[in-house]
């Protein structure tokens, strides 16, 4: 049997000749006694928990679910729907769309033997469909007059006398053109929402994942351990309990994490679900006054749920027990083994000092290139506000934080942050000592979503370098003089598709075309890496998913740079970049090569 919609307060059925439903802004219903008994005028969905405050809110009913519990009263409970011809209490077996009544069988036998109602259309209550059984609305002005057009400058429906009258000047459409495009707007944004809401349920699934990994892992350390402190005997169990403890611990810990990711993505899955099952229900009930009504409450709520996009999969630092100089450690038993959290052993060609990561990059002739990955972090703390903000897992989101700063150090003009530290310059070089030079590297990864279909803004999201002085100095690196980036543009040249540009001090260099797909609900993931050889003056700008070098610029700096970083507006896209840098860049044997590249 289908299931009656409930209050989403109170949580009782509603029924044809109950409490009306009001619609909240969240797309749940709530009935109209909790509303007008709402203490202090605040109400609090119990489904997804969100208050609405009804002195800064206005409610409109809920015609949609009005309709549906209607259509599910005629299929389940048809005892309930009586003639409202005569006074008698006989059950109703069929509508009049022209009377707009319900006749019983008496009542309809009279009406088909009068000669005014006999060529009415008469319609069996069992035969409905839908979202039928539903007269028009008239204007409430003329009565009488049904509405046929659709004023877009006040936002409602009028007549034909109304049309004639004080919205003779308005810019008016018909009614059935307004409300086809209103529906198909919604159509669209329930797309969106149910792609938006399987990204959650793959993410979930990844995290599924991950979990049971990082148990397996546990229990395939613990046995590691084990076997290990067994070999050393009485004089390693001490030390034995306490890795294991320390594991143990991790485990925990990380648990925790994958379960607090796992709630908060499955909160958004749910109300991803709950605002397709709507607007499904919407689609299917709904008739064209209905369609103008909610669609803003509609769309508020899709722009809501696609500002974040979830990652494709969640990845997570695996343990590891280093068992590394075992024997020479025997006699240092109490520092002897660790619990690594990030899961990798050390590599021959590779050490870490102080944040830095160093590769050799092969080289033509005898003499290798040492390469720095030195760990960058987004500078929090001069994100513009205003437009983004960086996260506590340090990426860098274009919307708005749940709290707005004002602090003086911000950045004010520019659209985004840099690093927390700047990149000196080298001393200037003499005859006997050369300008010092080793050249370094970096990453963005960035998670985009296309969400409106205007797309008005061109800067999708940008990195690169800037001179310290002129970091504030424009809205975006790709206008600023003294600076240089690699920018996802949307592209005026080529008829407004993705486009990879690489811009030096404002000008424009070479335009790589079909970078991503420009449809709303497109998501995709774009990884950008930045070479810089202060010493050189060499700067050289990668794609690494194209696996190319964009642009290699020769520079004679004047001050100390700091890597920037910059998002697009979150009315055409979601976006989330993080840097990549120091231990956490995989690099492989293409990437040395294109990094090689671009240096020489």
């Amino acid at each position: 049997m289908d299931t009656f919609p409930k209050c989403s307060v109170c949580q009782q059925q509603f029924t044809l000749k109950g409490p009306v439903p009001y619609l909240l802004p969240c797309l749940h219903a709530v009935c109209e006694t909790c509303v007008t008994s709402a203490a202090g005028g605040v109400i609090s969905c119990s489904t997804c928990q969100r208050g609405v405050n009804l002195t800064d809110t206005s409610l409109q009913k809920d015609a949609v679910r009005q309709k549906e519990i209607f259509h599910l009263t005629v299929k389940h409970r048809p005892t309930e729907l009586l003639c409202t011809h005569e006074d008698d209490g006989n059950q109703a077996v069929c509508w009049c769309q022209e009377c707009d009544e319900f006749l019983c069988e008496y009542c309809q036998n009279m009406h088909n033997s009068f000669k005014a109602t006999r060529r009415h259309v008469v319609e069996t209550l069992g035969d409905t469909a839908p979202g039928g059984m539903f007269v028009e609305q008239v204007c409430k002005l003329h009565d009488r007059y049904p509405l046929e057009y659709f004023d877009k400058n006040c936002n409602i429906s009028i007549c034909a006398k109304c049309r004639l009258g004080d919205h003779s000047e308005h810019d008016v459409d018909d009614l059935d053109v307004a409300a086809d495009a209103a529906k198909g707007r919604i159509e669209q944004h329930g797309k969106n929402v149910t792609a938006h809401h399987t990204c959650h349920q793959a993410y979930l699934k990844s995290v599924s994942k991950v979990v049971n990994d990082t148990k397996n892992t546990s229990s395939a350390l613990k046995e590691a351990i084990h076997h290990t402190f067994h070999s050393l005997r009485t004089q390693l169990d001490q030390r034995e309990k306490k890795l294991v403890i320390d594991l143990e611990n991790h485990t925990k810990q990380e648990l925790s994490k994958l379960r607090t990711v796992h709630v908060t993505s499955e909160g958004e899955s749910k109300r991803c679900k709950w605002t397709s099952d709507y607007i499904r229900t919407a689609l299917k009930y709904a008739s064209n006054s209905d369609f103008l009504s909610i669609e803003s409450s509609i769309q508020d709520r899709a722009k809501t749920h696609l500002r974040s996009v979830p990652p494709e999969t969640h990845s997570a630092s695996a343990a590891s027990f280093n068992t590394g100089g075992l024997e020479t450690l025997k006699s240092y038993i109490s520092d002897f083994g660790s619990v690594n959290e990030d899961g990798l052993a050390a590599q021959a060609h590779t050490h870490a000092a102080a944040g830095v990561e160093t590769y050799t990059l092969e080289t033509r002739t005898k003499t290798p290139v040492t390469l720095q990955c030195p760990k960058l972090q987004l500078d929090a703390a001069r994100a513009n506000t205003n437009f983004c903000h960086v996260t506590t897992d340090g990426e860098l989101v274009n919307s708005r934080p749940a709290t707005r700063h004002r602090d003086s150090g911000r950045l004010r003009t520019y659209r985004g942050t840099c690093s927390s530290t700047p990149i000196p310059l080298p001393p200037s070089p003499s005859n006997v000592t050369p300008a010092p030079h080793t050249p370094r590297y970096w990453e963005t990864h960035s998670r985009v979503g296309v969400v409106g279909g205007l797309l008005m803004w061109p800067v999708v999201l940008e990195m690169g370098v800037g001179e310290e002085s002129q970091v504030d100095s424009w809205w975006c690196v790709c206008g600023q003089h003294r600076s240089w980036c690699v920018c996802v543009v949307r592209c005026g040249t080529h008829g407004g598709s993705f486009c990879t540009r690489v811009y030096q001090q404002g000008k424009l260099g070479e335009c790589y075309r079909n970078t991503m797909s420009d449809t709303p609900g497109t998501q995709a993931t774009l990884h950008y890496g930045v070479v810089l050889d202060v010493g050189r003056g060499r700067l050289a700008f990668i794609d690494l998913d194209r696996e190319i070098v964009l642009a290699k610029l020769d520079v004679e700096w004047r001050e100390s740079l700091l890597p920037m970083f910059g998002v697009g507006k979150s009315d055409d896209y979601t976006v989330n970049m993080k840097v990549v840098s120091g231990v956490d860049i995989t690099m492989t044997d293409s990437k040395k090569s294109l990094i090689y590249n671009a240096l020489t």
